[in-house]
């Protein structure tokens, strides 16, 4: 997810993932789990019991900007995801408790399978599901909730998703259709029938996604209306009075009926209010003094956190963060310019921003796709290593061939959110070898968005996992199909047909194959993308009044499962 995914055990009520078992990464198949425990979770000794409620003030989760949106439909941060994912519910989830294994387990659906060549899938609905206002969950909800999602006067920036992977999807998307074709509803036998527009072995982890999660009858087709009103949700809180641009206040639905294990927490926290901060230094002290419980680590502050906090430091993040070029863009996209672009990412010292920015807390990059998602290998990036007199030879032979640069390179940053220093850092590599660039940071609420519209010439991303599967690094960001959404300006029929064959491909070590080949053509053979580092949690909590502070290798902090001293 920006800024921010089986042999499947088919007929079952727990799944696990195909792609899992063919490669052992950040992605499981543990059948045994009892709690819906994320990836890491960092406990003090003497821990309360668990639940013990009361109130927390979160000032870790929105620093620099309220989110852009809160609406399921329309989200593409992790940042509103983490309100999303207290607030609702999908019909499956992800079980993190062997954080090397996760797998997909049914959720709002009691069990899911699918026809011989996984085209059809069946989802069959829990009974006695409501929202907090009471209203009935039923196959149909979702039917008309995805349908929601495809409105083309409303459509956010993950809906290429239903185009893309539900029968009927593009047509409704394009305004040709009024109604999703391959969605079959039976609310009396409480069944959700999906068709598929090719065999896809890794639906049910794309069907629990924020896109697909089911949403009110009231919410109706204004999604801007709907996300700035009283939102009704079906999951551990919902919300206690309208969002506005300073604050965010859930409290408990005393409707859930609990996680995929049934389990309801139910002394959770009674309220999480989550606060909007200027900046992550402001917010780090306003948690020294008192003021919040959690906070955003600063970039150059990991060590200070480390001895002063409890901290999600040792949590390995399925993300990546990385530069995007537009292929659009005249300056740098084409293949007249493909030495200007190898040569920027040879330029490029990651150790460097790692070890002065970032403290050594992360983990170098060696391409977009990180270590733990099922097909992933090392080095696939053959201009990632810090190599000026490679980016030397580049600049200079791109120069030779006739080309110059008319202005300096813009390097665009969600100004507010710590990258300052990061592209600062850029800037000098590439003054180095002879490249002009310039920081050019641009209003952090709406910077996905304008991404998304077309803004990106050379353009800071980052990407957390959304579930534990290739396709989500190579195909929603940097498929055709995802261009408008969160692909910032690549398009390559090669790429697209290798993404393509690899998601109909159910032999897991063929269909990682296929995506490696992939992940070489976007980072070598373009180069359209510009790996820097991976990430790790970077939440810091007081630890005299936390005692359990669950964060999942998604980057998902479980607020059902926080824990206060007593």
């Amino acid at each position: 997810m920006n800024k921010r995914r089986r042999s499947i055990k088919l007929l079952t009520a727990v799944a696990s993932i195909s792609l899992i078992a063919a490669a052992c990464g950040d992605d499981d198949d543990d059948d045994t789990a009892t709690t819906d425990a994320p990836t890491e979770t960092t406990e003090a000794e003497g821990a309360a019991p668990e639940g013990s409620g009361g109130e927390l003030i979160d000032g870790g989760t929105f620093v620099g900007d309220p989110p852009e949106h809160i609406d399921p439909a329309l989200n593409t941060t992790l940042d509103a995801y983490q309100v999303i994912n207290a607030m609702y519910d999908g019909l499956t989830d992800i079980d993190s408790s062997d954080p090397e294994n996760p797998e997909i387990v049914p959720h709002v659906a009691e069990s899911f399978e699918a026809n011989d060549d996984a085209s059809v899938w069946t989802f069959t609905i829990r009974d006695g599901m409501h929202f907090s206002d009471g209203e009935e969950i039923l196959p149909s909800t979702f039917v008309r909730s995805w349908e929601r999602a495809a409105n083309p006067e409303t459509a956010g920036d993950y809906s290429y998703l239903i185009g893309s992977f539900i029968e009927g999807g593009q047509e409704m998307l394009d305004g040709t259709a009024d109604t999703i074709t391959g969605l079959v509803a039976d609310d009396e036998a409480m069944t959700l029938t999906v068709t598929l527009t090719a065999p896809y072995s890794n639906f049910p982890a794309v069907a629990g996604f924020q896109l697909f999660m089911p949403m009110p009858e009231g919410a109706g087709d204004d999604a801007a209306d709907y996300e700035n009103g009283e939102m009704v949700g079906n999951g551990p809180y919902m919300l206690a009075q309208p969002r506005t641009d300073e604050e965010i206040v859930l409290v408990k639905n005393p409707e859930w009926t609990g996680d995929y294990n049934g389990e309801t927490w139910d002394n959770r926290l009674d309220q999480i209010t989550f606060l909007t901060s200027a900046d992550p230094d402001t917010t780090y002290n306003a948690l020294a003094a008192g003021e919040v419980d959690t906070a955003n680590i600063p970039p150059a502050r990991t060590a200070e956190a480390e001895a002063d906090f409890g901290t999600t430091l040792d949590v390995s993040i399925l993300g990546s963060y990385h530069f995007d070029f537009n292929d659009r863009a005249p300056e740098i996209g084409g293949p007249e310019n493909l030495l200007l672009r190898q040569a920027i990412s040879m330029a490029i010292d990651r150790e460097k921003i790692n070890n002065d920015i970032y403290n050594g807390s992360r983990t170098t990059s060696t391409g977009i796709t990180p270590e733990g998602i099922p097909g992933w290998i090392p080095d696939i990036c053959d201009y990632c290593a810090y190599d000026p007199e490679g980016a030397q030879a580049a600049f200079d032979e791109w120069t030779a061939a006739g080309n110059s640069q008319s202005a300096p390179l813009p390097i665009q940053f969600n100004s507010g959110a710590g990258h300052e220093d990061v592209v600062a850092i850029i800037v000098q590599n590439l003054a180095e070898v002879g490249i002009e660039a310039v920081p050019d940071p641009m209003e952090s609420e709406t910077y996905f968005s304008d991404l998304a519209d077309g803004a990106c010439v050379f353009c800071r991303t980052g990407w957390f996992a959304d579930y534990p599967t290739y396709d989500n690094f190579m195909f929603d960001l940097y498929h055709t199909a995802s261009l408008g959404g969160n692909n910032h300006g690549f398009s390559n029929p090669e790429f697209d047909a290798l993404v393509d064959e690899a998601k109909e491909t159910v032999d897991p070590t063929e269909q990682g194959e296929l995506f490696n080949q992939a992940e070489e053509i976007l980072l070598n053979t373009d180069t359209m993308a510009v790996p820097i580092n991976w990430y790790r949690g970077d939440y810091a909590y007081d630890q005299e009044k936390i005692t359990n502070f669950p964060q999942s290798n998604f980057g998902l902090i479980a607020w059902e499962q926080i824990t206060l001293a007593s």
